[in-house]
């Protein structure tokens, strides 16, 4: 009898356990696309849920997004190895086996209920772009042009207050400019004050920075950790920036091409020469790209504006990723076209170059005065 009843309950116990994330998820696709709840969860749930990880990890001088791929990927190998031993030498190792892939699937399904409920509801929230009352609309030629311009302007004024080797290549400290990330926001969260929460600075990555770039990343906002990540192998020049568009996830920038344009603003904001520089040249490369596809002739007629030491960065940034295209880098960037669309952000992978509409609304006047004062 007391079996029996032991049984009754471990049945019961699992349909539980089974029933919450199945549960859970149900409600997020029900609930999730009501902009007042996304934005209730976003506020109350996720957002503290992700800064107190952050803070709790971050005494961790570690990346600990490293260390959970290490230990998954031994979990995993550990895990399975030891049910395919256990079904090929016990009586009932068949059942035995589906028992423990049961609970393996388990474990999956929380996990996806943590990720959808403390990340994938925020995309759901309001944007950077409603919350600052700024539209990223259609972009005029002469505007476009105004704002290149005035970015490689500045951005060669810039490239000569860095550190440089004799070869004129990047050669400031990373350790340098990475402890002042903590405070890099503090202007623009003066214009912005929703952007006022507090930054950790960000990992480096000593594992994956390589492959991170086989893939096309430079940086990794981490959920599971609440923690950001910058590919240390990347071009250096550009990491500054890179760290204030992953600070700009922390502090509830979702999506891709607002957190470019928010981490070049912040950036240029600073008043730290090193951020400033970075910012301008990651604007220029965005602004560039933008203006060739539509007047390469106009682009080109920019290129005399570029000193010496923005010249060497600019080819060393496209050397250093030209090495990396390939299958590696398409497939991963169609995996994440296809996660970035699920999330709402219809320009998919594409929304990194949309940053260009909001930089573009924001320069142009600025840009247009300058050139009148010329």
């Amino acid at each position: 009898m007391e079996t029996v009843e032991k049984k009754k309950r471990t049945r019961a116990g699992t349909v539980v356990l089974v029933s919450v994330p199945i549960a859970l998820a149900l409600l997020f696709l029900l609930l999730s696309p009501i902009r007042g709840f996304a934005n209730f969860v976003t506020r109350w749930f996720s957002r503290p849920v992700k800064a107190l990880m952050g803070t709790v990890f971050g005494v961790i001088p570690l990346s600990v997004m490293e260390l959970e791929y290490i230990a998954v990927f031994l979990f995993v190998l550990i895990w399975n190895i030891r049910t395919v031993v256990l079904a090929v030498r016990r009586e009932n190792g068949l059942r035995l086996a589906l028992r423990r892939t049961g609970v393996f699937l388990l474990v999956i399904a929380y996990l996806l209920t943590f990720f959808l409920w403390c990340f994938a509801i925020d995309y759901r929230s309001d944007s950077f772009t409603e919350r600052s009352g700024m539209e990223a609309g259609p972009v005029e030629l002469e505007d476009l042009y105004a704002v290149t311009k005035l970015f490689v302007r500045n951005a060669a004024l810039y490239a000569k207050e860095v550190t440089r080797d004799d070869g004129l290549h990047w050669a400031e400290e990373l350790d340098g400019y990475l402890e002042k990330s903590e405070y890099i926001y503090e202007n623009l969260s003066n214009e912005y004050p929703f952007l006022s929460a507090k930054s950790r600075a960000p990992k480096k990555m000593f594992l994956t920075s390589r492959v991170s770039s086989w893939m096309g990343f430079t940086g990794v906002y981490f959920p599971f950790s609440g923690e950001s990540n910058i590919n240390i192998d990347a071009p250096g020049a550009f990491i500054p920036q890179t760290i204030c568009h992953e600070l700009a996830h922390q502090k509830g920038v979702y999506a891709e091409q607002e957190a470019n344009f928010v981490g070049i603003r912040a950036a240029i904001a600073s008043g730290d020469p090193v951020y400033a520089y970075s910012g301008l040249l990651a604007g220029s490369v965005h602004l560039a790209n933008a203006l060739a596809a539509v007047d390469s002739v106009l682009c080109q007629s920019l290129i005399p504006l570029m000193s010496d030491e923005m010249r060497t960065d600019w080819n060393d940034n496209h050397f250093y990723w030209q090495q990396f295209e390939g299958k590696v880098e398409k497939v991963s960037s169609k995996i994440y076209d296809g996660y970035l669309k699920a999330q709402g952000q219809e320009l998919g992978i594409r929304s990194y170059g949309a940053c260009v509409d909001l930089l573009v609304e924001y320069y142009a006047d600025m840009a247009h005065a300058y050139e009148a004062a010329e």
